[in-house]
């Protein structure tokens, strides 16, 4: 393992892994490797403050241990359900699969999945979803089981989701070499009936 691989773990071992995206980068993991490969600003990671960003600059001057932060009694996602309309918007765009439902059927939220990354929220087209205290004001901590189970869930729905992206890709080009060969047959057999009528002709 390369230096800067190593580099990128530790980085990442700093972040809450919450995939909010508030970072503009598409999950921590991408955060990390900018921090590391394109000298990105320390300062992004929103959920983490000033804390993350102190923890980051003390990884690249080699400095650990890292540190646990958390996020004070942390919000996840509320599906008002009466409201939910079953567009599937904001299963779509949950990073964890913490929300489920079927297209036309009500939604509902997986307490103990949801991390309050945010993302559903500005999603739902009929604002039906809210921000609530999680139960019993529990923090979000981590390093540790918390986050990696967080984003064991967000690695789960990738795997899932690149398994269905390379089935649609098989099944595209199963059917384009069907249509090669049926083009291909029908070619074939319109060049005999040509055949056999400049025979007939000549006879």
């Amino acid at each position: 393992m390369s230096d800067n691989t190593l580099l990128v773990e530790k980085i990442l071992t700093a972040l809450p892994q919450l995939q909010c995206k508030k970072c503009t980068y598409e999950d921590c993991l991408s955060y990390a490797q900018a921090v590391v490969s394109d000298d990105e600003d320390l300062n992004k990671c929103e959920p983490g403050g000033t804390h993350t960003e102190n923890q980051l600059k003390n990884i690249l001057k080699n400095n650990d241990p890292i540190k646990e932060n958390k996020i004070k009694n942390y919000q996840i996602a509320e599906i008002r359900v009466e409201e939910c309309i079953g567009c599937t918007i904001c299963i779509k765009v949950c990073p964890v699969d913490a929300i489920i439902g079927a297209r036309h059927q009500k939604h509902y939220i997986l307490n103990d999945q949801c991390n309050g990354c945010e993302l559903c929220i500005s999603q739902c087209p009929v604002d039906c979803m809210e921000m609530q205290q999680y139960e019993d004001n529990k923090d979000w901590v981590w390093p540790g089981m918390q986050a990696d189970t967080s984003k064991v869930y967000y690695d789960n729905k990738n795997i899932r989701l690149n398994k269905i992206k390379e089935a649609k890709k098989i099944a595209r080009e199963s059917t384009n070499k069907s249509h090669q060969i049926k083009t291909y047959i029908q070619d074939v057999i319109s060049r005999e009936k040509s055949k056999n009528n400049k025979i007939k002709e000549y006879e």
